[in-house]
């Protein structure tokens, strides 16, 4: 508790302190937020009712001590429910705010093969450190995908953008914000291993469905052997995908791309990248529910 707040400070700002000081006293005074409490919070934030330094202060502290799965999906849930427009069909794509930077959104391209299948995925300003190209830069999308501007679905979240641009550092916040809650069904990626149990603690509730892919630039995108795990009907189960064995050779990726260069490779893929399109699109279906499994959908997709 905060016993000499200033006097100018509203009951809202004064509340806030007090959790700035679980996050940011350091090891002999730090505690984790209840559940309660980072809901407290985090409305606080995202509603932008107390000043920005103060925000700037709790995310860099809830960041160095290390947020906990509790406090995460206390921010999930309360952004679930504030969602309320959720779609019954469908299938929704988790992207990173921070956009592509080494390669185009290949299962964005996927999707066009796909036509009975409704795609929802969601964009926003560039987000760094990353800062690279965000979805509706590109102009080949698929009529079936739509493309949902955060500033319309989640607001206040949207416009912490320029704030965590600011920071300059990633925070907790590019870990709960992937998924929208925008369809029954999700496919969301990660970079690291580690992320496969958090993502399915915290979403696998709101979804029927859920597909966890360690996939390229922390995408749910095939480029080479990759790892993924289905989470449904409360069961975990762990596979992996192989262009290989599809007789499509992996495509590294590795070095930045200018926006144009992303948008030639999309509009005129070449003999390996059209099959690597195709797997990802047989990824994609089942993923979705469409096809019986990956082997059978690309075997369909014959394009």
């Amino acid at each position: 508790m905060v016993t000499h707040p200033n006097a100018s400070f509203s009951s809202e700002h004064i509340r806030f302190l007090s959790y700035i000081r679980c996050v940011g006293t350091g090891p002999k005074g730090n505690r984790h937020l209840t559940r309660e409490e980072m809901q407290d919070a985090f409305e606080l934030i995202v509603q932008r009712r107390v000043p920005d330094v103060a925000i700037s202060a709790f995310l860099l502290g809830w960041r160095v001590q290390i947020e906990s799965d509790e406090e995460l999906s206390g921010c999930v849930d309360w952004l679930a429910l504030q969602q309320t427009s959720v779609s019954k069909i469908g299938i929704e794509i988790g992207y990173p705010f921070d956009g592509k930077a080494k390669f185009f959104p290949i299962m964005l391209k996927a999707a066009q093969y796909l036509n009975d299948l409704t795609v929802h995925t969601t964009y926003d300003l560039p987000l760094g450190p990353k800062y690279g190209s965000t979805l509706n830069q590109f102009h080949t999308i698929p009529s079936n995908v739509i493309l949902h501007n955060r500033s319309d679905l989640m607001p206040g979240l949207s416009a912490l953008t320029t704030l965590r641009n600011d920071i300059g550092i990633r925070t907790a916040f590019n870990t709960l914000e992937k998924l929208n809650f925008l369809a029954p069904i999700a496919l969301i990626g990660m970079h690291h291993a580690p992320y496969f149990d958090l993502y399915a603690s915290l979403y696998a509730k709101h979804y029927q469905r859920l597909v966890i892919v360690q996939g390229h630039e922390g995408t749910p995108e095939i480029l080479k052997k990759t790892k993924y795990k289905l989470v449904q009907n409360s069961e975990i189960t762990t596979h992996h995908i192989d262009p290989e064995e599809f007789g499509i050779e992996p495509i590294s990726a590795k070095e930045e791309m200018s926006l144009d260069a992303m948008q030639a490779l999309m509009d005129h893929p070449d003999e390996n990248l059209a099959k690597m399109i195709r797997l990802n699109a047989a990824f994609l279906g089942w993923s979705a529910g469409q096809y019986e499994s990956i082997e059978k959908g690309y075997s369909f997709l014959d394009i």
